[in-house]
């Protein structure tokens, strides 16, 4: 299994359902992007077997929540409407890639001990946290436009 290609399959279905306006139940405990991700990962790598598959992204912890396979089939026929359109919009995106990736990542100037010293990035708006590496830093942020086989354009 690919996991640039799962997440990147998660991130695309869950901004599209978000752009067009779908809210999962607040009673769920895995959300509705969550659950077509299941389904394309299942189609994609075990052959269309759902009971394999949601166990398996649980144990490799792609799911938020735990789901049986009963209510996972459930909410799969809640979400036909989108399951005949997510995988043709993720088809031409993978075979086109027309479709660009825009990313982030700190670029450090100095160490915030000496960030009142530093001449290259003067002010309060040179400092930063970054989520990921759950750290702060002093410097810019870098936006990266990337392909989704991750090789950046800009």
């Amino acid at each position: 299994m690919d996991a640039y290609w799962i997440i990147t399959a998660f991130v695309v279905i869950d901004t599209l359902m978000e752009h067009l306006g779908h809210r999962s139940d607040v009673r769920a405990q895995v959300p509705d992007s969550e659950i077509l991700t299941i389904a394309v990962v299942a189609a994609t790598y075990v052959g269309s077997h759902h009971e394999r598959a949601a166990p398996m992204m649980r144990a490799l912890g792609y799911l938020s929540g735990r789901i049986s396979v009963s209510r996972f089939n459930r909410r799969l026929h809640q979400l036909a409407d989108w399951m005949a359109w997510i995988p043709d919009v993720l088809g031409e995106m993978f075979t086109t890639g027309d479709v660009f990736i825009i990313d982030s990542l700190p670029l450090p100037v100095c160490r915030r001990v000496r960030a009142r010293r530093c001449r290259k990035a003067p002010g309060r708006e040179c400092c930063g946290y970054c989520a990921a590496k759950r750290e702060t830093f002093f410097g810019w942020r870098v936006h990266l436009v990337c392909r989704p086989d991750g090789v950046p354009v800009r």
